[in-house]
């Protein structure tokens, strides 16, 4: 049986990432998220957009919403506080200890591959936030509730929550300075 890494806050120690943020604008083409994500720049396209600071793509192979043109990728920062995405970051890291076997509703808190940020998984909402307890805000990425996606079977919603977690990392990095 694997034993999982214990995992320590790292209050001080950080890169710079207010590009990611807080002066983030979609920055990302449609090849570098096909490569992110590991899927064909065909099943990929921009979808509408009303900010600025927000992505929003549509994905084929992961099921339909609504409008039939594939699942909706969409992500960006959202406002928090420096204590509040510390709170959150304890608060995740003190009950992933408690349940060594998993943590409540397939949620998970992991370090980004970079080691100075956390990738907060909630798969049932569909969602990842990046955190860092050095910024006023956390990114998200949302990518649908399993039932609120026409014909999205869980292997897909499994595949679509590692390849998100991978687009997460790409983000981080992509952003370090």
């Amino acid at each position: 049986m694997k034993k999982k890494k214990e995992i320590v806050t790292q209050s001080t120690s950080s890169a710079d990432y207010s590009s990611l943020f807080n002066t983030y604008s979609c920055d990302i083409s449609v090849a570098e998220l096909a490569k992110a994500l590991q899927i064909p720049e065909s099943d990929i396209s921009r979808g509408e957009n009303q900010s600025e600071e927000h992505c929003v793509f549509q994905l084929k192979g992961f099921g339909k919403e609504y409008n039939e043109t594939g699942s909706r990728l969409r992500f960006g920062p959202d406002m928090s506080t420096k204590n509040g995405n510390k709170k959150i970051i304890m608060d995740l890291l003190k009950e992933k200890k408690k349940s060594p076997t998993g943590m409540l509703m397939g949620r998970d808190i992991l370090l980004t591959d970079t080691g100075d940020c956390y990738i907060s998984f909630q798969p049932l909402q569909g969602r990842i936030f990046i955190l860092n307890e050095n910024y006023d805000r956390f990114f998200t990425i949302t990518y649908g509730l399993k039932a609120s996606v026409q014909n999205r079977s869980k292997e897909q919603h499994d595949a679509l929550t590692k390849k998100v977690k991978d687009l997460a990392n790409f983000l981080v990095s992509k952003h370090k300075k």
